[in-house]
């Protein structure tokens, strides 16, 4: 049996730890041992729950010994510690190598064998090979003669003897779909599973969104109700609790309410602890204190409202800690069981940025953990959750863990494969397969299927509301007048019990908007040519591209056609907007207002942040503003005025044309991809023309405004409230220009089309495409290129505000990606930014020394 080996060391011997690698790599290849250190611990992990987990499941710990190990409170007084219990119990064996001399006869450990030969550091060796070989000799000996404990059933009770059954522990880690990894011949739920967030249930509608991880319930006592809708994660969220709570010494049972029929909750209980657990438990359970219902999909119970009623409160007799879970929908009824009125209520979140971050991150590392460096997984990161933003993004497919996995799973076949894929239009094809076989329709029928599919999403357009069941049955008629007829019946039954379509208030309509898009677009596309409604409705998106819905429609048009036309009313559309205005040039000439206020604000300085927690304060800032977005409530079918409709239209318009570029790139002429990309950033320049001139004439008005406001502070001055409000209205208006520039470049820009904005650049010669080039670059390559910044700097010479704007770009990047120290100093001599502290936390960077 391979035996796992757990190496304790200071990171100042991080040379000797691979030394000791080299020399054991011989019994890695025969798999008589795996090795750990915290060198595998990926970025943005726990590491400390990751370090004790395997100090915990190691069978050999060898220290490092050197001065630096004797000098890190951490390796002594934790690693050490725990070890020497360990070794007490008999569950694991400790070893010693000296690799430099020190005083470390006196320690606790030194009672246990050391290598190599003596205990004679490897420093004072002649020959360093010499010295490891004898050390590795020793090591194989220990190795070979220690006996390991017993192999366990994975989840040890800390205060119980008791053990996980082995088929119960084995449902446990089954992800109970099937995940194809390019690394692992198996994926578990321990490999890729994320807590996922709750929002707690508010008294007062008032008060702020109560948003925790869902693992509060496993942490303090109580009775909870965990809703969500269909494969929103709910078992596997008790699955992990379940580990969690055990590994603490806590007894959970897991109940799966669909199958329970009696209200007779001991008899139950004692069934299922028998087939959860090995040996003699029920005597263990007494403590009420220790141990925890886990009820699964309660809202399926067997049981009618009374004896449900009964059921939880003989329940409440049992335990002190019950956690169910229940679909969306029987919040509705919940006040209806008395019982439940002692139960706190959450609802389990889809996966925001963060925890996207944090799945992905997992998945990339997954069977590479210990040769993955940190530029290239967060690079594979950011350009993973790209391709999943652009599928997810406002909620077009939801953000639950499995679509986040199935869509994963995805990029990396069609990646393999090399399939040609039209704006991800085979993703979205796949994810409704997959609901088709979940509904078991006969793959014989599909097209039958996606053609009643496609007709209803064109009757819910042209109405513009979902159809009641008097509407569905004069649809099925009309149908049935230009195709074959089909069992109306059978199905309508498919489609609503398989998430595909859904009945709210009484009407029929689309389960989630990708089906909708997908469907309207297969519509439009298909009959474009032929049917001059289509076309007439075709120009009513274009007007209305301000509205999500219409411009998501647009976008799945072109998952269904290559033709010509489709790019042509795009460019035409954005051609339109703002057509009065030049494009602004951002030239020192037409930013000369502003001269004055760059000259007073402070210069920038690369301050001590480290990249994770600035990556997750990034990730929890989006997620905020998109609560804060969905939270909002407004009527996105009115028309807004003229100004807002426009400015609305060009942004859409442009993320449009950059979703056209980034994923028909390699069918879409050049010509043509050049004038799409020419077209979405002169529309945002064209805007930001607009708003210069617009903000310049109207510089007085707003500076009153901004006067008015400060001047409800007594301690501030006239003076000081004109050169406040000065300064508050060049802050806002150079962070327009700042934030469009970036948002014309995270629009319309690709990593594989690259040569178009660089030929796009170098055609206008203009500060402002030239800030659009280097952007997306640094947005899509995700590297810094010193050469490329060096002749934007120089374009950019005697500018002060773009100057300004490509150091932070510059900045930001290095907050969000591993820059070498020496890259760090040419940039901060290139473009005089300040390094005060950075040599500093590289060096923390290291951990524990």
């Amino acid at each position: 049996m391979r035996k796992k080996v757990f190496i304790s060391y200071s990171h100042k011997d991080e040379a000797h730890r691979e030394d000791l690698e080299d020399h054991l790599s011989m019994l890695k290849r025969k798999e008589i041992i795996s090795i750990w250190h915290d060198r595998k611990i990926i970025p943005g992990d726990d590491w400390k729950g990751s370090i004790d987990e395997n100090l915990d499941s190691a069978d050999i710990i060898i220290f490092l010994v050197s001065p630096s190990f004797l000098a890190s409170s951490y390796c002594l007084d934790v690693e050490v510690k725990r070890a020497i219990e360990r070794h007490a119990e008999g569950s694991a064996k400790i070893i010693s190598i000296i690799v430099r001399p020190c005083d470390w006869h006196e320690c606790d450990f030194s009672k246990y064998q050391a290598v190599p030969k003596d205990a004679k550091a490897i420093t004072l060796w002649e020959n360093k090979d010499s010295a490891w070989l004898d050390a590795v000799t020793g090591l194989k000996k220990y190795i070979t003669e220690f006996t390991t404990r017993p192999p366990s059933k994975e989840i040890l009770q800390a205060e119980s003897p008791v053990t996980v059954s082995v088929d119960f522990n084995r449902w446990l880690k089954d992800t109970e779909i099937v995940l194809s990894h390019r690394k692992v011949d198996k994926v578990l739920l321990s490999d890729i599973y994320v807590i996922p967030d709750v929002e707690f249930e508010r008294e007062f509608k008032e008060k702020e969104i109560n948003i925790s991880e869902a693992d509060t319930v496993y942490k303090e006592p109580g009775f909870y109700l965990i809703l969500g809708e269909e494969q929103q994660g709910k078992t596997s969220f008790l699955k992990k609790a379940f580990f969690e709570l055990a590994s603490k010494g806590i007894t959970p049972v897991y109940l799966d309410a669909t199958g329970i029929t009696k209200s007779d909750t001991d008899k139950l209980i004692e069934k299922r602890l028998t087939k959860q657990y090995d040996g003699p438990i029920l005597e263990k359970l007494v403590d009420k204190q220790r141990k925890v219902a886990l009820i699964d999909n309660l809202d399926e119970i067997g049981l009618n409202e009374k004896y449900r009623n009964i059921f939880l409160e003989n329940l409440a007799k049992e335990f002190d800690w019950i956690i169910c879970t229940c679909h969306s929908a029987f919040n509705y009824i919940r006040t209806e069981v008395p019982a439940l009125s002692k139960y706190t209520a959450c609802t389990l979140l889809g996966l925001g940025n963060f925890k996207r971050e944090e799945i992905i991150r997992k998945w990339i590392a997954l069977g590479v953990e210990e040769s993955i460096n940190e530029n290239d997984l967060y690079s594979k990161c950011d350009e993973l959750k790209s391709q999943l933003n652009t599928v997810i993004k406002r909620n077009i497919v939801p953000p639950k863990p499995i679509y986040v996995l199935m869509l994963m799973q995805m990029f990396e076949a069609y990646a393999q494969q090399n399939i040609e894929l039209t704006s991800y239009g085979h993703c979205y094809q796949q994810l409704i397969y997959q609901s088709f076989e979940k509904a078991k329709i006969n793959g014989r029928e599909y097209e039958k299927y996606l053609n009643v599919l496609t007709e209803i999403s064109w009757h819910i357009f042209k109405l513009g509301e979902g159809l009641n069941r008097h509407q569905i049955d004069n649809f099925f008629l009309e149908y049935e007048k230009t195709y074959l007829s089909v069992d109306k019946m059978e199905i309508l039954e498919k489609l609503l019990a398989h998430s595909i379509l859904s009945e709210k208030h009484g009407k029929i309509g689309f389960k989630y908007p990708y089906i909708y898009y997908f469907f309207v677009g297969k519509k439009i596309a298909e009959g474009f040519a032929e049917d001059p409604f289509i076309k007439e409705n075709v120009d009513l998106l274009l007007e209305r591209l301000h509205r999500e819905d219409y411009a998501n429609i647009l976008i799945f048009i072109t998952h269904h056609t290559k033709d010509s036309w489709v790019l042509n009313k795009i460019n035409e559309v954005l051609g339109s907007l703002f057509q009065e205005q030049s494009c602004a040039t951002l030239t020192k000439h037409q930013l000369s207002f502003m001269d004055d206020f760059m000259k007073k604000i402070p210069d920038l300085v690369l301050e001590q942040r480290e990249i994770q927690n600035e990556r997750d304060e990034r990730n929890r800032s989006l997620d905020a503003m998109e609560r804060d977005r969905s939270a909002t409530t407004y009527d996105d079918a009115d028309a807004p005025l003229d100004i807002l409709s426009s400015i609305n239209k060009s942004f859409k318009g442009m993320e449009i044309a950059g979703q056209i570029i980034r994923n028909r790139y390699a069918t879409i002429p050049r010509d043509a991809l050049y004038q799409l990309a020419n077209s979405g950033a002169a529309t945002g320049l064209r805007f930001l023309d607009y708003f210069i001139k617009i903000s310049d004439s109207s510089k007085s008005e707003i500076i009153k405004v901004i006067e008015q406001m400060l001047s409800e502070h007594p301690h501030i001055s006239d003076k000081e409230i004109e050169g406040y409000a000065q300064n508050t209205y060049l802050h806002l208006t150079y962070g327009v220009i700042n934030g469009v520039v970036r948002k014309i470049a995270s629009s319309i820009g690709s990593k594989e089309a690259f040569e178009v904005y660089d030929a796009l650049s170098k055609q206008e010669n203009t500060p402002a495409y030239t800030l659009i080039n280097q952007a997306v670059q640094l947005q899509f390559t995700r590297s810094l290129h010193i050469p490329t910044i060096e002749q934007t700097k120089e374009r950019l010479k005697n500018n002060p505000v773009c100057l300004r704007i490509l150091k932070e770009m510059v900045i930001q990047h290095i907050y969000m990606f591993p820059v070498d120290y020496k890259e760090k100093q040419q940039l901060s001599s290139m473009l005089g930014i300040s390094i005060r502290g950075q040599r500093l936390m590289d060096h923390k960077k290291a951990g524990k020394a």
